[in-house]
């Protein structure tokens, strides 16, 4: 199995796909990093982009660089079947649960060091530049808070992208799915909060345990900059029933498409 994952890992990183995704990537992070020193030495220190806002906002799924991870995972998933990679596995011996199991965490690992890699760089230098302020998005308990959901979002993410490509095994209209998914649930919190601004709208809204992207699309899309201008106080300050939904949501997400996933892999034919 380890053999089975490092193999798919250096060809997932080999592939044109990841290149340009390494492109787009290094000019998103240089034009963040631009505007913040922009902001900083041109314009009488006003921070458009600093350390605090790059550290929500690097890190989601579900809007500019966070896009290009559904898409690799589509990529790679579906040109697995496509060029008999699958089927070549499973006559040489693996089971479909291995075989499953694989592409799963090949596309787990190639998520965390691509997410991670990115936001190290724009948070990195940017903090360099403007300086990172913890107290001001909450402390250590919301930084802690938001790494471990955006961590169990990403997770989800990829069990999502893996289930949409095995299922509809079609690079175009599994992107399109994929990517439509985590834009709409990305942005959710966004809509419900524009309905919800003189029905005294809180950052629990019982959306939060049925949305796995709830709470990185309150933070990550500045999202949390409407809604102070609609009254709601405290946004860094969470609430204990909004870390826990935080938590839970992603996670059973997370295991409901893999197994879903595993399900429909186990009992389809592969070609």
């Amino acid at each position: 199995m380890h053999n089975l994952i490092k193999a798919s890992l250096f060809k997932l990183f080999r592939d044109r796909t990841f290149i340009v995704t390494a492109i787009i990537g290094v000019i998103i992070a240089l034009i963040m990093i631009g505007v913040s020193a922009l902001g900083k030495f041109l314009t009488d220190g006003i921070e458009i982009i600093n350390g605090e806002s790059s550290f929500l906002t690097a890190l989601t799924p579900g809007n500019s660089f966070g896009l290009t991870i559904p898409i690799n995972l589509v990529v790679f998933t579906v040109g697995e079947f496509t060029y008999g990679t699958v089927r070549n596995k499973i006559i040489a011996g693996l089971s479909k649960t291995k075989v499953y199991f694989g592409l799963f965490i090949t596309g787990l690992v190639f998520t965390f060091i691509l997410a991670a890699g990115y936001a190290l760089i724009t948070i990195g230098f940017t903090s360099l530049i403007t300086g990172f302020d913890p107290d001001s998005i909450g402390g250590t308990r919301f930084i802690i808070f938001y790494i471990i959901n955006v961590v169990l979002a990403y997770t989800f993410v990829t069990a999502a992208s893996v289930f949409f490509a095995s299922v509809i095994r079609n690079i175009g209209g599994s992107i399109t799915v994929s990517v439509i998914s985590m834009v709409f649930l990305s942005f959710l919190p966004f809509i419900i909060a524009m309905f919800g601004m003189s029905n005294n709208y809180s950052l629990d809204h019982w959306l939060s345990w049925l949305n796995p992207l709830y709470v990185i699309g309150i933070y990550g899309n500045y999202i949390s900059t409407m809604l102070s201008t609609i009254g709601v106080s405290s946004l860094f300050n969470v609430s204990d029933k909004l870390i826990a939904a935080g938590i839970v949501t992603p996670t059973y997400w997370a295991i409901i498409f893999f197994v879903l996933g595993l399900f429909v892999f186990k009992r389809s034919d592969v070609k």
